[in-house]
C-alpha cells in the first residue's frame, strides 16, 4: 500500500483528492504551505468567530501560538490584540464555544480600554 497521504485507501481511509491531503493527521506542511491557506481562509469568513473556527478545525496540527500568529497577520481585527490574546481566543473557542469566545474577547478588549482610561485619572 501507499503510505504517501492523499494516495491510497491504508487502513480503511477514504481515497482523498490531492488538494485535500493537507487536511489529513500529520500533513500541515510548514509555513510557506500553511500561510497561504490561512489567508485565503481569512478573506472568505468576514465574521472572525467563523474564520476561527474554520481555522482551528483545519489546522489542529499547528501548535496554538503559531495559528494565533499566522490569524493575527490577516486579520485586520485583531491587530488591537496581542499574540497572547488570539491564543486565548482559541483556547476559548475550543472550550466555551461561541460564548466562551465572545466572553474573551469582550474581556480582553475591555482590559485595553480600562487600563488606557485608567490612566487619566491619576492625580499628581
Amino acid at each position: 500500500m501507499n503510505d504517501e497521504p492523499g494516495t491510497g485507501t491504508d487502513e480503511g481511509k477514504a481515497l482523498a483528492p490531492r488538494e485535500l491531503a493537507w487536511l489529513l493527521p500529520g500533513a500541515q506542511g510548514g509555513p510557506a504551505e500553511v500561510l497561504p491557506r490561512v489567508q485565503w481562509l481569512c478573506a472568505q469568513f468576514p465574521d472572525l468567530f467563523s474564520a476561527m473556527w474554520v481555522l482551528q478545525a483545519t489546522h489542529q496540527g499547528l501548535p496554538r501560538e503559531l495559528l494565533a500568529a499566522a490569524t493575527q497577520q490577516f486579520r485586520p481585527d485583531l491587530q488591537d490584540l496581542s499574540r497572547d490574546d488570539v491564543a486565548a481566543l482559541y483556547t476559548a473557542l475550543l472550550n466555551g464555544g461561541r460564548q466562551g469566545f465572545d466572553a474573551v474577547l469582550r474581556s480582553r478588549r475591555k482590559g485595553e480600554r480600562k487600563s488606557a482610561a485608567g490612566l487619566g485619572w491619576v492625580k499628581e
